[in-house]
């Protein structure tokens, strides 16, 4: 696929929708493959994200053929390993501390924020780790992922011994999105297989599943007062409900593409919403009455994270044209544009200073900037073999 035919390369690692072979199979090019037949949305929906995730080979290698033919054996060439750098689709800074956890190719490491050195690297998960998340104390963190066409899980980890405590693996598909309910062991989950699940974490038991998506759930956050839980669907939607009864209190309708991630500040007054629409959406929080955004932002390509600050003062966004953008507390006013970043931006968290600002990106690298003057303090390349930091010159100083 890589090598192509007449028309070129079949697949752009990192850029699914302008793939070859998935214009191929939604009908953009003609014909429409395969002949005589359709692929179902979830199935190209599926391939447009191996392939927006880098188009990996699960193994990591790449290996020569090897065969016969009339004129005798051919050899066969040594094996090439690939130590390629996996996207990083997950990030969350550890309640009160300095540490970022970061979401990879079968492990989450543990970064020192302000030194970009490992601290830990947490294995255990199956595949890749799509999705992060802490207990309010800090005592557990939870890492969701699973294998395409296999099933979810989210692995729980103690945080004084890193020991698994509990495998949740009731999803039928890959998990996208984890939040813990605030001073609270519930943590809610969605994936692939359009759920939403309630668990308790402490003893691995679900509690409840919730079936109003039509669609694959890439996002959930309860507000930080514990009330609400809000979710984000490839159905276009964001919905609202109510922690004490699970019933959905509000759908959010105004995006026009999937909605890929949901966010509350601090005061859980606000939610933002972003997606592939370009679009970030905030709404003023009012369970019940919820019928038009606040107000919106755009962007010039697909929103993939959204993040307030702890203190709500600062709403940032990463976006596939590598940009990340920040806001003040309610999104009215732009505060900062930061580019360095070469590749798309999957996800991003604030720091416990209300100033550090993390993003990660589809070439496994993690970028820190000072959200006070935009400026970037070191960035992280997340290798295999262990992360290559590289500091900016002020950062050196």
């Amino acid at each position: 696929m890589n090598a192509g035919g007449r028309h070129g390369a079949s697949i752009l690692p990192g850029k699914g929708a302008q793939s070859t072979l998935v214009r191929y199979m939604t009908g953009e090019l003609k014909p429409k493959m395969p002949p005589n037949g359709a692929i179902d949305l979830e199935t190209i929906s599926v391939v447009r994200r191996w392939i927006d995730e880098g188009a990996r080979v699960d193994s990591m290698n790449s290996a020569g053929s090897s065969g016969a033919g009339k004129s005798g054996p051919r050899s066969t060439p040594a094996v090439q390993t690939a130590i390629q750098p996996a996207p990083v689709t997950a990030l969350a800074f550890a309640p009160g501390g300095t540490q970022l956890a970061v979401g990879g190719f079968r492990a989450v490491r543990l970064l020192d924020s302000v030194t970009g050195a490992l601290v830990r690297t947490i294995a255990g998960a199956s595949d890749q780790v799509q999705a992060i998340a802490w207990s309010s104390d800090g005592k557990f963190l939870a890492a969701a992922g699973g294998e395409p066409g296999k099933g979810g899980e989210v692995m729980v980890y103690d945080t004084v011994s890193w020991r698994i405590v509990q495998k949740l693996t009731g999803h039928t598909e890959v998990v996208y999105a984890v939040a813990w309910k605030p001073a609270s062991m519930e943590i809610a989950t969605g994936g692939l297989d359009k759920t939403v699940k309630i668990w308790d974490g402490s003893t691995g038991r679900l509690i409840r599943t919730i079936k109003d998506h039509a669609d694959a759930v890439f996002g959930v956050a309860f507000a930080p007062n514990g009330k609400l839980l809000a979710t984000a669907s490839a159905d276009r939607t964001a919905k609202l409900f109510d922690t004490s009864t699970w019933k959905r209190t509000d759908t959010l309708n105004a995006h026009q593409d999937t909605v890929t991630h949901v966010a509350f500040n601090g005061s859980s007054t606000m939610l933002a919403s972003v997606g592939a629409d370009k679009q970030m959406r905030i709404w003023k929080v009012d369970p019940g009455k919820i019928e038009n955004p606040l107000r919106s932002q755009g962007e010039g390509d697909t929103i993939n994270a959204c993040a307030f600050s702890p203190d709500g003062s600062m709403l940032v966004w990463g976006a596939s044209n590598n940009v990340l953008k920040v806001f003040n507390g309610d999104g009215s006013i732009q505060k900062r544009e930061m580019k360095d970043a070469k590749e798309w931006l999957y996800s991003v968290a604030v720091g416990n200073d209300n100033d550090t600002v993390a993003g990660g990106t589809a070439d496994g690298k993690v970028y820190l900037w000072s959200a006070k003057d935009g400026k970037l303090k070191l960035a992280v390349t997340i290798l295999p073999t262990g992360p290559r930091v590289e500091l900016t010159a002020e950062a050196h100083k």
